[in-house]
């Protein structure tokens, strides 16, 4: 393992952070990184289509760093594969502009993954704003953790086997993982260039599944540090702007599009069909007990497995 000097790989690091309707967010994220030595040139910020004042905004408050505009909003893959083309970096970060550096030092420590040259993407741990843990690393799907998903025991599942089956996991252990929510991630340059990026056949969710995947297949570890904390606020952006029941669908088309994607088709077949059992389950139990809203999003993400369509834009 080879180590680099903490300031030059700040300076070789390419920040891209997309923009949509929410410029305050975006500035709060700036300015955390910038607190961890991020120079400001080195930040790519893609205004994705806002319809609000956020363009001027950003001009004006955020001069130094680089900005892009897309008139119309191209998807969070698309915004964020314009960002990297725009600056080239020896890694990559790529994060919402809802999440924010906390523990000081979070970034240094998430770059030193990337010294053992196996390491394709590192993540960080998150934490919700009051400060508890946002579980967040996913396994691979197959029929074996749909099953698990589907029956409700994911809670049940040991701790040492939790990160393969379930996202009920304590995250305090640094260690190879299949993937986790992509609200902050880290590329080694080569392995960003050499996958392409993301996807942009999906629309919104799930690019991160898609990536990971690819990833493993080409060899790359991914790699998950508790020790680099960021706070997530979640749905940040696309929770102004579309429902619950709209967010659940989009979810759901995307997942089961990269299961389509990547598993053999029975294979693909019984995870989507379990998932959907238990995404179906919980939809009448919710509403037997009249929560209209939980209702109205699981029938909504029902919908979206059960597509074969693939994902549509809102």
């Amino acid at each position: 393992m080879t180590t680099t000097n903490p300031a030059s790989r700040l300076n070789d690091l390419t920040v891209v952070i997309p923009n949509w309707n929410t410029p305050d967010l975006t500035i709060r994220c700036v300015e955390a990184l910038v607190g961890e030595g991020v120079p400001h040139d080195r930040i790519v910020l893609v205004e994705n289509g806002s319809t609000d004042d956020s363009y001027e905004r950003l001009q004006a408050e955020l001069p130094e760093c680089r900005l892009i505009r897309f008139e119309q909003n191209v998807g969070y893959g698309g915004a964020m594969n314009a960002g990297a083309r725009e600056l080239a970096g020896s890694a990559y970060l790529l994060l919402n502009n809802d999440a924010f550096v906390h523990t000081p030092g979070s970034l240094e420590r998430l770059l030193a993954t990337l010294d053992d040259p196996s390491v394709g993407i590192g993540f960080p741990r998150y934490l919700n704003v009051d400060l508890s843990l946002q579980p967040s690393v996913m396994p691979t799907h197959s029929p074996l953790t749909a099953l698990v998903r589907a029956s409700g025991l994911s809670r049940l599942v040991p701790n040492r086997w939790a990160p393969k089956l379930s996202t009920h996991w304590d995250h305090d252990q640094a260690r190879e993982i299949d993937g986790a929510n992509g609200a902050v991630m880290l590329f080694r340059g080569e392995t960003w260039e050499r996958l392409g990026g993301f996807d942009e056949r999906i629309y919104i969710y799930a690019e991160e599944i898609d990536i990971c995947w690819r990833a493993r297949k080409a060899g790359w570890k991914i790699w998950f540090t508790p020790q680099a904390q960021f706070v997530h606020i979640g749905n940040g952006s696309a929770g102004k702007q579309w429902s619950d029941a709209t967010r659940e669908k989009l979810i759901a088309e995307s997942e089961s599009t990269v299961i389509r994607w990547h598993l053999p088709r029975l294979s693909a077949a019984a995870t989507i069909g379990l998932i959907s059992t238990g995404v179906a389950a919980r939809w009448l139990a919710y509403s037997v007990v009249r929560n209209q809203e939980a209702a109205a999003a699981y029938r909504a993400s029902l919908r979206g497995f059960l597509s074969r369509n693939g994902q549509t834009q809102p």
